[in-house]
């Protein structure tokens, strides 16, 4: 298996910064060996695997609708609005004339958005998108835990289908117990999110195609959202996105040191 290493030493290194561009905190994830996958649940997480990644630094959250209008208004890029018969997108339709989101959402995570509308709000802000080690990384810690705050569901500390919300909520809702120690917030429930690899097999490895951004075929979801319930909101859980858009996803943010 391929091996991600480390560039740099993690020390030299800030652990929270706020980046310019979208003026969002984005928090260090030391390089290190973690373990990734299961050998129980889902065959899709199968095998459990051990794997070495570089330090690099993520989002504190996945994107704001209101973070996600600086994006708009500098750009022009095209708004979340869409009539389909697949998707309920009534309480999330961006009013496509004013350019604006749906009111009382400035907090919620922005949703609606396709891998390339996620694509393109990172390259605006001069950032990339995880990969699913990455995430997974960041998740579960070097240590390995089964949700971002421990090895124990609690339906107070996520937004998942336990917590009766029935729609995304404001980012940190949930903070800070269901934060990781570094102080990530949302990496379960609320949103799932979009990541740069495509949905291949386990064992990862980072140099067979599956983080190339030209590749075609369905993108790595990670996190589980509002409409999932507890048996899906899991570090490890992965939903290949067959599908353009949807009310339940959105995305956040990495960063490489260098």
């Amino acid at each position: 298996m391929t091996q991600q290493l480390p560039s740099e030493p993690d020390d030299t290194l800030e652990k929270m910064i706020t980046w310019p561009a979208d003026n969002k905190d984005m928090i260090f994830m030391a390089g290190g060996r973690f373990v990734m996958g299961a050998n129980q649940g889902d065959s899709h997480h199968h095998p459990e695997h051990y794997l070495e990644v570089a330090g690099f630094y993520l989002d504190r959250w996945p994107v704001t609708n209101a973070e996600y209008k600086l994006f708009i208004d500098q750009t022009g890029y095209a708004v979340p609005n869409y009539e389909v018969s697949w998707c309920d997108t009534k309480a999330y339709n961006w009013d496509a004339k004013q350019q604006t989101f749906p009111e009382g959402k400035a907090d919620h995570p922005v949703v609606l958005v396709t891998w390339e509308d996620a694509m393109a709000y990172a390259a605006w802000a001069g950032k990339r998108l995880p990969t699913e080690a990455e995430w997974e990384r960041a998740a579960r810690g070097l240590s390995g835990r089964r949700y971002p705050w421990g090895n124990a569901f609690d339906n107070g500390l996520c937004n998942c289908k336990e917590a009766e919300l029935g729609q995304t909520s404001a980012v940190g809702q949930f903070s800070p117990g269901g934060d990781t120690p570094e102080g990530l917030i949302d990496m379960v429930g609320n949103v799932w999110e979009w990541t740069n690899s495509l949905f291949r097999p386990y064992p990862y490895n980072p140099d067979d195609g599956r983080e190339s951004r030209q590749a075609s075929g369905f993108r790595v979801l990670r996190g589980a959202s509002w409409r999932n319930d507890a048996n899906v909101a899991l570090c490890v859980w992965r939903l290949d996105g067959d599908f353009k858009f949807f009310n339940n996803v959105g995305f956040r943010c990495a960063a490489s040191p260098e």
